[in-house]
């Protein structure tokens, strides 16, 4: 059936083919027209919602590889004028005030706390639940392990963390993660501390402050894009620092601590020629070298000025050569760091006598931190420092400042030197 163009029906017929293909045409600009705007209108939204979140977070604390440091975990900081970038200083024993003072220096704070251990003198010693508790620490009563993986022990440490923001702490270092390396009771593993520290990472992070990785070289891999830093003890003693180096590598520090009074007496040179404290240290060591919480209280007159630090290794007494790791203030004023002590004083010339009161003293430390040395557990040594008996020696010799400070692939590291028990003493390279 056919209709003429001008009869009423075709007509009809036309107008509503032409109204079709209208409204079909108009669909397919709209979309076209929103198919094109609609790639920059998500382009400024997500950049729109990237600011917003940028600035809902808090910025993170990164700190450069090889910046000046100092750590005393033995009492309250009292000298804070030694030009270190950073004081890594223990929470609970510091105010926010004295905190306040750090920061007016310029430097910043690291707040020290142990995460995998309980320690019954610390204030929230009682917020601890039994059932948590693994074995307790050889030679250090009063502490044991903890189990990383109870929601119980996460709460605490969420409580830890927001007292560290409270008081104004840059960033934590949570020391004792490395359980799975000692004989802790409860089974735990690397797996555990992976995921118990990127657990205390994302914690910190979301309050401003930084954190970084204590020791625990086994898993560095599986947590170093989530530290700022690295914390380690004697990977020169131990050849490790090519472990620790990876830090160094992306630009982040490694605060690396060697302790004097662990490094083998044998490997001094042949003189016994001493590296001398640095000026501020041995000009009041009769007064201040008996005992580390004499030394807290007088830091001024034990600790290492950045003026003198240039000039540590210039300044050699003859007195300190001849008696290896004793000042000389010790030795006038009759103190008895050591069990050699009398025999140094006879035998000052005879110089393999000299190295024998050496061994001697090594020998008397040995047996003081029998936890310490490598054949006694490796990794417990680096557990509970804080408790460690007051030390005296203030000597550093030629070879020990050369081990601590020329370990191999540690050029870029943050070096100090260091008492077992973290007072003020330091020496820097």
């Amino acid at each position: 059936m056919s209709f003429s163009i001008n009869s009423t029906r075709g007509q009809t017929q036309i107008r509503t083919k032409a109204l079709a293909f209208c409204a079909v045409s108009v669909t397919l600009v709209l979309f076209c027209l929103g198919s094109w705007s609609s790639a920059p209108s998500h382009a400024v939204y997500s950049r729109v919602f990237k600011r917003a979140t940028q600035a809902s977070e808090p910025a993170i604390w990164q700190p450069e590889a090889g910046i000046k440091w100092q750590i005393q975990l033995a009492n309250a900081v009292e000298d804070i004028a030694l030009g270190a970038d950073v004081y890594d200083i223990d929470m609970f024993d510091n105010d926010a005030g004295k905190i306040a003072d750090i920061h007016k220096t310029g430097a910043k704070v690291i707040c020290y706390f142990s995460a995998g251990t309980y320690e019954d003198w610390r204030p929230d010693a009682n917020k601890f639940s039994q059932s948590d508790f693994g074995s307790e620490l050889p030679d250090w009563p009063g502490e044991r392990w903890l189990n990383l993986r109870s929601t119980g022990i996460r709460s605490i440490m969420q409580t830890r963390l927001d007292l560290a923001k409270q008081k104004g702490c840059d960033g934590v270092d949570p020391d004792n993660i490395d359980a799975y390396g000692n004989e802790n009771g409860l089974g735990l593993t690397e797996a555990d501390s992976i995921l118990y520290l990127n657990w205390l990472s994302s914690e910190a992070h979301s309050r401003g402050m930084s954190i970084g990785l204590k020791n625990g070289g086994d898993i560095i891999s599986s947590v170093i894009e989530k530290m700022q830093w690295s914390v380690n003890e004697q990977c020169a003693q131990y050849d490790e620092c090519d472990t620790y180096a990876v830090f160094t590598q992306v630009g982040k520090p490694v605060f690396h601590i060697e302790y004097v009074d662990e490094m083998d007496g044998g490997k001094a040179d042949s003189s016994g020629d001493n590296d001398s404290n640095d000026s501020g240290d041995s000009g009041d060591e009769s007064a201040s070298g008996t005992s580390s919480s004499s030394s807290a209280s007088t830091t001024n007159g034990i600790s290492v000025s950045s003026a003198s630090t240039s000039g540590a290794s210039s300044a050699v007494s003859d007195e300190t050569k001849s008696t290896g790791m004793k000042s000389t203030n010790d030795a006038a004023s009759g103190n008895e760091q050591n069990s050699g002590a009398d025999d140094d004083s006879d035998d000052d010339d005879d110089e393999s006598d000299d190295g024998d009161d050496d061994d001697n003293d090594s020998d008397d430390q040995t047996t003081t931190h029998d936890k310490n040395t490598p054949g006694s557990g490796r990794k417990s040594r680096d557990c509970n420092i804080r408790r460690a008996p007051k030390l005296k020696a203030r000597g550093v010799t030629v070879s020990q400042k050369t081990l601590a400070c020329k370990a191999k692939s540690a050029d870029r590291f943050s070096t100090v030197i260091k008492n077992m028990n973290l007072d003020a003493w330091v020496q820097y390279c």
